[in-house]
């Protein structure tokens, strides 16, 4: 790769500097430090015309970092389907995504609708107001960005309901202790 600052990162099909940046550096309003291999920035017109395959650059990046300060919140993680749900609209009104499709980065919900470009999750408003946007450490570690986007009758203090694909995959899952960073 030839980045001359920062990590190498290869454009996939959906791919917005927003996104990548949401990702990468733990704020899509960050996507202007992104650079071109050469080192410079990207003008508004460069950031509309990405195409699959290109190469650019993350400066200082590691995926989905912990904001250096936010309330972190300690919950119980159960976990609904796509396929349950039939992608029926959550409390909010827009859609999310599922865990897998967080995970790989891939933004979009596949529900139709509006998307948040994060993942779904329900939530005691209590405890999470909804509509919040929030960073979710995983039980391994890992870190998605994450919405308050559903509300459940079972969801009440420190529990969070997270979207997966599928029934199976909700099961297998189980229950998991997981942490928001707001």
């Amino acid at each position: 790769m030839s980045c001359t600052l920062g990590n190498s990162y290869i454009i996939k099909s959906g791919d917005t500097l927003f996104i990548i940046a949401q990702q990468q550096l733990g704020d899509g309003e960050h996507w202007r430090e992104i650079l071109k291999p050469d080192g410079t920035p990207f003008t508004y017109t460069d950031a509309a015309n990405l195409q699959v395959g290109q190469e650019i650059c993350i400066p200082g990046s590691t995926p989905f970092p912990l904001p250096p300060s936010g309330n972190q919140i300690a919950l119980e993680a159960r976990f609904y389907s796509m396929e349950e749900t039939n992608c029926h609209l959550p409390a909010s009104g827009v859609h999310g995504v599922t865990l897998q499709a967080a995970l790989a980065g891939q933004l979009q919900s596949q529900c139709q609708g509006q998307s948040v470009g994060r993942l779904q999750c329900a939530v005691d408003p209590n405890v999470i107001p909804l509509l919040t946007n929030f960073t979710l450490v995983l039980w391994d570690g890992k870190q998605v960005p994450a919405a308050a986007l559903d509300i459940g009758t079972a969801i009440i203090g420190n529990k969070i309901d997270i979207f997966v694909d599928t029934v199976q995959e909700a099961i297998n899952l189980g229950v998991q202790s997981v942490t928001a960073i707001l």
